[in-house]
């Protein structure tokens, strides 16, 4: 199947349109949002749930975003959950309530699709891209995220303590009987260079054994002009960075 995967909206309705106006261009057969499609309006440091937050300083009323919103394939990210956690239920929209409940994680075909606030990142000045903590990610083939507003993909290698990988990512929130626990687990990091329109090969299975290895792919921030969107065709085992 052919994917249109995008993060990072923030809210914003017209880069939502544009992103769905390239991919019905280019001809998928799903869009999926990997987080973050709404603004939290309440900063971190005055998050406090324990108090009554009225709804539109917790986020932007937007009914036309909400509709859009509904129709797209989406999982939480951490605005969507800080703006859950403070409002009640009783005064959540009817169009809102569907974005503000569901999974953190998704299978993409053979991926594993999460926000990426669950990773660890470290920034890297030299190439002033974050680099994934390899003990956060999970060791399964092919993962897409978000999150860092930083379009990349990484390779990790993993030792062989990190088990087989299995062919297909494993339930979202689910780890294998045999793999370790995340501060067990070793593995090396790099950077794959890439470039917008062209492709890239990723992993559609893993191969057994010794060597397993782990692309993390982000997607990029739809927020902005341009809009950055991912094209994932999980047939051909690839991907390429996309604009709108």
């Amino acid at each position: 199947m052919r994917y249109a995967v995008m993060a990072d909206l923030h809210g914003k309705r017209k880069a939502l349109r544009r992103v769905l106006a390239a991919a019905d261009k280019v001809g998928v057969d799903e869009v999926v949002c990997l987080g973050d499609y709404l603004e939290a309006k309440v900063p971190w440091r005055r998050h406090d749930p324990a108090r009554f937050w009225p709804l539109d300083e917790v986020v932007d009323p937007d009914p036309e975003l909400w509709a859009d919103l509904v129709a797209v394939r989406r999982i939480l990210g951490n605005q969507e959950e800080r703006i859950r956690d403070l409002l009640t239920p009783e005064q959540t929209p009817d169009l809102l309530a569907p974005l503000l409940s569901g999974q953190s994680m998704t299978h993409i075909d053979c991926a594993l699709g999460m926000h990426g606030h669950q990773i660890g990142w470290s920034h890297d000045e030299v190439s002033d891209s974050y680099l994934p903590r390899v003990e956060d990610v999970p060791a399964v083939p092919l993962i897409l995220v978000g999150h860092t507003h930083r379009r990349a993909v990484f390779e990790i290698r993993w030792d062989a303590e990190a088990g087989d990988g299995g062919a297909h990512a494993p339930a979202p929130g689910a780890r294998r009987e045999d793999e370790p626990e995340a501060d067990e687990r070793v593995g090396s990091v790099r950077s794959v260079p890439v470039v917008s329109g062209v492709p890239v090969p990723v992993p559609t299975r893993a191969v057994g054994g010794r060597g397993l290895v782990t692309t993390v792919v982000n997607v990029g921030p739809a927020i902005g002009r341009p809009s950055n969107w991912l094209f994932f065709d999980a047939d051909r085992g690839e991907i390429v960075f996309e604009e709108a």
